[in-house]
């Protein structure tokens, strides 16, 4: 079976020589600080990590599914209200939950909360548990709701992840 790999928001192939994250069980060739060797030569500096992948795919498919910016229609609705990557900093005004990823290499992650910033810890675990906390705190804090948009049953569905 082919498989498909996302090249950039909207195209997906069946190249599979882009990325090879899931040659086993779920993501196991996932390096957090690194990436997969291509076409034999071992991952280098200039190239993505495995997380900056990852949060990539995660942050597309929610601006497929968040409703356009009513100030900028053409932009990417999850990735320009929710996600800052480094070195950028995110506004000094801005409200409510945000993903900042505060360090490139190795990659790092906080969620920020009006004033506060979560930090999770540093290492393999990191991506994962900021995505998870910003999960639970969209749960609990705002109803299930990144917008206008309910992230549960009645909506898409991602917070099944987190449900017991």
């Amino acid at each position: 079976m082919a498989s498909l790999v996302l090249t950039d928001s909207s195209q997906l192939t069946s190249d599979s020589q882009h990325l090879e994250l899931a040659k086993g069980g779920c993501i196991s060739e996932f390096r957090w600080n690194g990436g997969g060797n291509f076409h034999g030569k071992p991952w280098e500096d200039h190239l993505p990590t495995d997380c900056d992948v990852v949060m990539h795919l995660l942050a597309t498919y929610l601006d497929t599914q968040l409703p356009p910016v009513p100030q900028n229609p053409d932009s990417r609705p999850f990735t320009s209200q929710y996600l800052v990557k480094a070195p950028d900093n995110p506004p000094k005004d801005r409200k409510g939950l945000l993903i900042h990823q505060v360090q490139l290499r190795p990659p790092h992650f906080v969620v920020l909360d009006d004033t506060t910033t979560l930090d999770v810890g540093k290492g393999y675990n990191n991506f994962f548990h900021t995505i998870l906390l910003f999960l639970h705190l969209i749960k609990t804090k705002e109803h299930a709701m990144l917008g206008r948009v309910n992230l549960g049953p009645s909506g898409i569905n991602i917070l099944w992840v987190i449900d017991s």
